[in-house]
């Protein structure tokens, strides 16, 4: 989803001096997480609560920096 937020977004900004570092910090935010899922040392991190709380609130926030910016 950030991935495509991050796309989306990119594209709507083209002519602002800092949509391309906005977007990018989106898009990399939602690969690393894509990565992250798939290694399977960090597969065990995410079946804990806490890490499953701070993860959604991380996503939450490059959401809402998406739509605000």
């Amino acid at each position: 989803m950030l991935i495509a937020l991050g796309l989306i977004n990119w594209r709507y900004q083209a002519a602002e001096s800092s949509g391309t570092k906005n977007s990018l910090i989106i898009i990399s935010l939602g690969a690393l997480l894509v990565a992250l899922l798939f290694l399977p040392m960090t597969q065990k991190a995410f079946s804990n609560r806490m890490v499953k709380a701070l993860t959604w609130v991380a996503v939450s926030g490059a959401v809402l920096f998406a739509i605000l910016n």
